[in-house]
Formats: structure tokens, sequence, C-alpha cells
């Protein structure tokens, strides 16, 4: 399974953000952008070891790597050990639900879609940030699943277009798009990029906020 990946590799995966410190803070600022305005509290699903949450200010976050989670708990997160698939918490919860780099491992996106609407309150948002698959990065991580890269060789990448299509099958509606990680691209020189409002061709970082569509 994809989480016992991340039980073994589990230090070399949270150093990468210190080692790409350009492109995990350009993806920060524009998930920071993306969450302007959505109410507290907050939920991380797929929270791994925290960089995000702990920078962003998520007060809670659910994955299955134990291990990830013990940096998330030293990073002063509340964090259940869980699946997205299965949320364990109560229906009508959160203001905001954040899944960052975390589709592309997701077993079955629509039921984890299903179980974000069913936790957020009715004015909830959910933020999901991802790497487009017709980007430049996208083709990047692609090129390392075909290669059996450790961590890639079990993620599905998908178009914003795709992405667009399971969000309106499980009842989100989009509402604001953010694009990053225009300039810098794989095997070049990585630099720190302010976000832009909107989707601007070969953004290596997508994040779409999207907002609960009512149930008829």
């Amino acid at each position: 399974m994809v989480f016992t990946i991340f039980d073994i590799f589990w230090r070399e995966y949270d150093e990468w953000f210190e080692k790409h410190r350009d492109l995990y803070l350009s993806e920060l600022r524009a998930i920071e952008y993306a969450s302007r305005g959505v109410s507290k509290p907050w939920l991380e699903v797929g929270v791994g070891s925290a960089r995000f949450a702990y920078s962003l200010g998520v007060e809670f976050g659910v994955d299955p790597s134990r291990s990830l989670l013990k940096l998330a708990f030293l990073r002063s997160v509340d964090v259940v050990e869980a699946v997205g698939e299965y949320i364990p918490f109560a229906s009508n919860v959160f203001g905001g639900v954040f899944m960052i780099v975390t589709l592309c491992f997701l077993d079955n996106p629509v039921q984890v879609f299903r179980e974000v609407y069913r936790v957020l309150k009715s004015d909830g948002r959910l933020v999901l940030g991802f790497i487009p698959l017709d980007s430049d990065w996208g083709r990047f991580y692609r090129d390392l699943k075909k290669k059996g890269h450790r961590f890639y060789q079990y993620a599905s990448f998908y178009t914003v277009e795709q992405v667009v299509d399971l969000l309106e099958l499980t009842r989100f509606e989009p509402e604001l798009y953010v694009s990053t990680l225009i300039r810098s691209k794989p095997s070049e020189l990585e630099v720190f990029e302010e976000p832009y409002e909107g989707l601007r061709q070969n953004a290596g970082f997508v994040v779409v906020r999207a907002r609960k569509r009512a149930l008829r």
C-alpha cells in the first residue's frame, strides 16, 4: 500500500521540503492565497508531516502513515491515523478542508471528495492543490512513475479538466483558481514564485478552491 512506502521512507519525504525550499514556499504561498476568507476550523486530508498544515495554521489532520503523523504531532497539529475515504469526524464541522499534493495518491478520489463534502459545513470550502498532468512538472513526475520511483510509482496524475470533473461529480463548484511554478522547470534552477490568480498555461502547481453545492 502507498502509505507503507511513506512509513519506511518518512525521513526522505520530509527532507524534500528543505532540499526544494523555493518550490515548497511557492506552493505554500499559492495555498495561502486560495485560503483567504475560508472559515475555521480547518482539516488537512493527507497531512503527512504537516509541513503545510503547520505553516498554514491548520488545526487537524488525517493520514494513514503513522511515521509521518509523529512528525505532524510534533508540529502541533491534532492528528488521527485514517484514510481519506473514511474521515473520522462528524458531519458539518469544518469550515475548510485542505488536500495538498494528496489527490495523486488516492485509491478512490470520488469517495474521498464525498467524505470531504460530508465533514464540511454548508458554507465550507475545499482547497485542493495538485500537479497538473499536462504541465512540465506533471510530465516530469509521470516519467519518475514509469521509472519506478519509490513514491511516484504509485501516483496517478490528473489534468485540470479531470479534476474539475471529479469536483462537479461530487457536488463541488470551483470558485477560484491559483497558479504557480511557471518559471521553475524540472532539472533547472528552482526559484520562489508569487502566485497568480487564475489558470496560467503550463503552471506546475494549481490550487482550486471549491464550495459545496446544496443537495437537491
